[in-house]
């Protein structure tokens, strides 16, 4: 996985100012147990290239991701019903 993986999927999931959103969602996805958050400088380390991202990393961004996804769907979806009903 590489930063500019991390810091797209990081936009993805929440804007422009993603790290610390990210290392909020990333902590409870810890393999070695639940956490508040991905520690901030851990975050920065990745997102420079200056650490390694690790494996367990890329499986939760795609759960994220998905589940990401599906919300806006569903927010998409609502959005719609409203404006057909605004327009009836």
């Amino acid at each position: 996985m590489t930063p500019e993986l991390l810091a797209q999927a990081g936009r993805a999931l929440a804007g422009d100012d993603w790290r610390r959103p990210l290392a909020r969602a990333l902590g409870p996805l810890h393999p070695d147990g639940p956490r508040e958050e991905i520690e901030q400088p851990l975050m920065s380390r990745w997102a420079l290239g200056q650490r390694e991202i690790p494996d367990w990393v890329r499986p939760a961004l795609v759960g994220l991701l998905w589940q990401r996804a599906q919300d806006l769907h569903h927010a998409a979806d609502e959005a719609a019903a409203a404006a057909d009903a605004l327009t009836l």
